[in-house]
């Protein structure tokens, strides 16, 4: 069935499944959730295969409690009703967006009302539309999760508040999958090349970001770098003393996550403690590894720690790193991160961004580091020739899309395009792993981690440079890779390479000189 819905101000043509619903189960009966799906109606997996939705994407939402079914008549009845379905949190309608991924729409909405509204101006209308508020977001004027009348879904909702003049948007808030960028590989090497590169096991020599030199000066003390991910293992020997106290989590309640501050309980990732890893690991405790900047102090910010959730709270967690007053009461708005990293999202797709998320990026791009602007680093997508501008997320203005290099400084199996920034170090890199270990793993998810460690060493020598002007050091100070067959242009930029592979030494230098 067709369906229509507005995002970033654009009508958008999308498919609802017919016949699927998902719903997900309550936590206490996760483990018997097939099982309790088989009261319900029947499986929908083959559907959602024929839909073009590939098992890790199916698996995730199963690891999060959703399951899809064919419903039987009852449970039909009770969905179409809006009656609440027994052993179930809730439901949602399963749609496939232009992009071919995905979202289940239930009835949460994000909107944004005109921003000249008072806060009581605001509500009135928000009232008036029939929309319960769930939570006011921080980063932005008149920003709000919502739930639709009881008698629309999230899309009909979107659809119908585009006509009223009150409102700036009305985006259905998708709960999607949205994995990890990275491929692991073999077996553990004993050294990281991505420091130091001698040349052995087949590498080039110097095909490395240079830091030794850069560490001479600098380990990064002073800079605050926000790493978000899935989850962290924050007593890892090599992380634990580099803790910030802001860092948290995002744990689920009611449908709307909570954030938590401190580490107790927070949810463990190999992943993330990979990325966290690259970037601030701990140097000189006697541990298996350091990271870029080994006395920067790291924010570790865990959401969704199933990989599936909405881009609300990724947006969430973009602004915490900029403002923590915006999550914790009373917190002070100047604790925010220097530097911000992530390596979420899907590989070798489109990825389409929400306005929530965009106003979120761009508030922290603008407000962070009081005025000066936060520098957010993020993956771009694994897989070859896949076009970055596909991804929204990666390719928006203010966010610094990274690749990754091999120990032969040439790019590997990575988006290309004019918005890829950087090319750092992603292919057999070693770091921390969840358990108090140490392992080798290859993705760009790694390569941006590398790649904001050694930009927090530039900032530490110059605390004072506006993000803009970090932006233009990085890129000044990149070396141009790939030998006479890779071709950049005037502006010194290359599709596959962007301006070049990370140069810590030379970012470093060239930072201090201004």
């Amino acid at each position: 069935m067709s369906r229509q819905y507005y995002q970033r101000g654009h009508l958008v043509e999308a498919e609802e499944l017919d016949d699927v619903v998902a719903v997900k189960m309550d936590t206490e009966i996760h483990e018997r959730a097939a099982e309790r799906a088989t009261e319900l109606g029947s499986s929908a997996r083959g559907e959602i295969r024929e839909a073009g939705v590939d098992d890790e994407t199916t698996d995730a939402f199963e690891r999060a409690s959703w399951v899809f079914v064919r419903p039987n008549r009852r449970t039909r009845e009770m969905f179409t009703a809006g009656e609440r379905i027994s052993g179930a949190e809730t439901t949602g309608k399963v749609i496939r967006r232009p992009n071919g991924r995905i979202g289940i729409a239930t009835d949460a909405l994000t909107v944004r009302l005109q921003p000249e509204l008072s806060e009581e101006e605001a509500e009135r209308e928000l009232q008036a539309a029939g929309l319960t508020v769930v939570g006011k977001l921080g980063f932005a004027e008149n920003l709000y999760e919502v739930r639709a009348p009881s008698s629309q879904d999230a899309l009909a909702a979107s659809v119908e508040l585009h006509e009223n003049d009150h409102f700036v948007f009305a985006e259905p808030a998708f709960i999607e999958h949205v994995p990890t960028r990275f491929r692991p590989i073999g077996d553990r090497y004993g050294e990281q090349w991505q420091w130091r590169n001698p040349g052995a096991d087949g590498g080039t020599p110097d095909a490395d970001v240079h830091i030794e030199s850069a560490w001479d000066r600098t380990f990064g003390e002073g800079i605050r770098v926000a790493v978000i991910d899935n989850g962290f293992d924050a007593q890892h020997p090599d992380l634990v003393a580099g803790l910030d106290p802001l860092s948290g989590f995002f744990a689920d309640a009611a449908q709307r996550p909570v954030f938590v501050q401190g580490t107790t309980d927070m949810p463990d990732s190999d992943h993330g403690t990979f990325c966290a890893g690259m970037v601030g690991a701990r140097h000189d405790n006697g541990a298996g590894g350091t990271g870029a900047a080994p006395e920067c102090s790291l924010m570790l910010l865990a959401c969704m720690p199933d990989q599936v959730g909405t881009q609300t709270t990724l947006a969430r967690a973009v602004a915490f790193a900029d403002d923590p007053s915006t999550e914790v009461p009373g917190a002070d708005p100047g604790a925010g991160a220097d530097i911000l990293v992530s390596s979420l999202g899907p590989n070798g797709a489109e990825w389409d961004l929400s306005s929530t998320l965009e106003l979120a990026l761009e508030f922290a791009a603008s407000h962070g580091r009081q005025g000066k602007g936060l520098p957010i680093f993020w993956a771009a997508s694994n897989g070859r020739n896949v076009d970055i501008a596909k991804d929204e997320v990666v390719s928006h203005a203010d966010v610094i899309a990274v690749v990754r290099s091999t120990k032969k400084d040439r790019e590997d199996n990575a988006a290309r395009g004019p918005e890829v920034e950087l090319i750092a170090p992603g292919v057999d890199v070693l770091s921390t792993t969840s358990g108090g270990g140490y392992g080798i793993d290859t993705g760009t998810s790694f390569a941006a981690p590398c790649a904001a460690g050694c930009a927090a060493l530039a900032l530490s020598v110059n605390p004072h440079l506006t993000r803009d002007q970090l932006r233009e050091v990085m890129h000044r100070s990149a070396d141009r890779i790939g030998g006479p067959q890779v071709q950049y242009d005037e502006a010194g930029h290359n599709d596959d390479y962007g301006f070049g592979r990370v140069n810590a030494v030379q970012a470093v230098a060239l930072a201090d000189g201004i």
